[in-house]
Formats: structure tokens, sequence, C-alpha cells
């Protein structure tokens, strides 16, 4: 059962990380960088979430360690550090690229977790 569980919930994770990369299009990069005519993209999991690849991608890592469990926790951890300090990074940039913008959209969205954060 619990390995029902955790596979269901690393499907969940994956899906939402691959909606939110096809949501952001031409504005995903691999590194915290602004591109040439970069946009603020606001539709699809960037409606509710500032930052749904990475919620995804801690998903899929919780369904996994579920799953496996074991030594995979650290791996896990490790992840949510990089990515918490990912949020920031990108946060700050966003602010610097869109002044008018970031600020209300951060005002109505959560980073990372609905509702908590």
């Amino acid at each position: 059962v619990l390995g029902g569980i955790g596979a269901a919930i690393t499907i969940a994770g994956m899906a939402l990380l691959v909606w939110a990369r096809q949501a952001l299009g031409r504005n995903w990069s691999q590194t915290v960088s602004a591109k040439q005519e970069h946009e603020l993209v606001r539709s699809g999991p960037y409606s509710r979430l500032r930052h749904p690849m990475y919620t995804g991608g801690l998903l899929a890592s919780i369904g996994s360690v579920i799953v496996v469990g074991g030594p995979f926790v650290f791996l896990l951890i490790l992840l949510g550090a990089i990515f918490i300090w990912r949020v920031g990074a990108e946060d700050r940039l966003l602010a610097r690229q869109f002044p008018d913008e970031f600020p209300e959209y951060a005002r109505r969205t959560n980073a990372l977790i609905p509702f908590v954060w």
C-alpha cells in the first residue's frame, strides 16, 4: 500500500514538473538567469505557485523516498535545500526584471508549497 502511495505521489510530481516546464516555454533556463525578451509567466501552474517545477521535483522525490526509503532521505533533504536557495535567487532575479509586475504576483502566489510558502 505504501509503495502505491509513493508511486502515485511520484507520478503527480512528475506531471506537475512537466506541465510547469511546458508552461515556461522559451523562458526556461537551467541557470538562474534572465533571457532576452524574458516574460513573467503567470498561467497554468504558475497562476498558483511561483516555482511549480521545484514543487513537482520535491513531490516526485518524496514519492520515491516513500517507495525506496533508506539513504534516499538524505538526498531529499539536500534537494530541498537546493530548491529553497534557488527559489530565493529566482525571486530576486524576477523582482529586478519585473519591478512593476512581480511584487503583486508574489503577493498572490505561494513560492513552493500551496497555502504554506
